[in-house]
């Protein structure tokens, strides 16, 4: 019985060990994270002066690391008004969604939910590549009408449809396991249609530990996995830490030159943030 005791005390101590390393380690990402923040908006500074900017992302994914970004776009000199919200409706849990989202795509009823969210993408991808004054009637206000999108300002801006999109906008797109739509059902059909579009794009992940959904990077594996999209698409798998917002608005500047990366430090990461380039 003893031997027992000795195991079981052994086994909590070991425990505790590693409870304390994970707190200290925990406590030296923060103050990282603390010192990079604080840091950030030097370091984008005039990245994207006079360049479009819109922010897509899934409902519920996180809003401050959204935000971050809008402000972060804003510092760099980007014309950010505000964020398109993909709402939770686009998940086509019901029939009466799939059936109105049909009818806002002038789609028959019967389409399949798939085909009808990637028909969704190309046409808010195509209306973020034009801008309002390419179709009428605007197909923006079609989905936001049937509750399928909304936009949101930052900063106590209150940008209107019309101010999203138009040429030369560049798009971050932010996912995760905790949004109101699957990040599998959003993330390869949408950086399809803005590469189809001619879209700069960069994809984000907002990863929580706690949400059991996976390893980081497991979101972005529809862009990773392909390479014509690796190619054309740029990824950031820790949007949530100040450094993944940083890498966002950098890595949206380096794709006006041509370069591609893919940022963070999980699955399918190349390094942490881009290389340092002139402005």
């Amino acid at each position: 019985m003893s031997g027992l005791q000795s195991r079981i005390d052994t086994v909590e101590a070991n425990a505790e060990v590693r409870r304390q390393e994970n707190e200290q380690l925990q406590a030296d990402l923060d103050r990282a994270d603390a010192a990079l923040d604080a840091s950030s908006p030097f370091s984008v500074t005039d990245r994207l002066t006079d360049v479009s900017t819109v922010v897509v992302a899934v409902r519920d994914v996180g809003d401050d690391a959204v935000q971050r970004v809008v402000a972060l776009a804003r510092r760099a000199g980007s014309t950010a008004p505000g964020v398109v919200w993909l709402e939770s409706k686009l998940s086509l849990q019901s029939k009466d969604d799939a059936k109105t989202l049909a009818s806002v795509l002038g789609l028959p009823a019967s389409t399949k939910r798939a085909a009808l969210r990637a028909e969704a993408w190309t046409t808010l991808a195509s209306r973020l590549a034009v801008g309002a004054g390419g179709a009428e009637p605007d197909p923006f206000g079609a989905l936001a009408d049937a509750g399928f999108v909304s936009v949101e300002g930052a900063g106590g801006t209150e940008p209107s449809l019309a101010d999203m999109g138009g040429s030369g906008t560049r798009v971050v797109l932010a996912v995760g396991q905790s949004g109101g739509v699957q990040a599998g059902l959003v993330v390869g059909s949408f950086a399809t249609a803005a590469v189809q579009a001619s879209i700069p794009l960069v994809v984000g992940e907002v990863f929580a530990e706690q949400s059991g959904g996976g390893e980081r990077g497991d979101a972005l594996s529809p862009i990773l996995d392909d390479d014509t999209l690796a190619a054309r698409v740029t990824t950031v798998d820790d949007l949530e830490w100040s450094a993944g917002g940083v890498a966002a608005i950098l890595g949206l500047a380096d794709l006006g030159r041509g370069v591609v990366g893919h940022y963070g430090y999980g699955n399918g990461a190349d390094r942490l943030l881009p290389e340092w380039s002139q402005p």
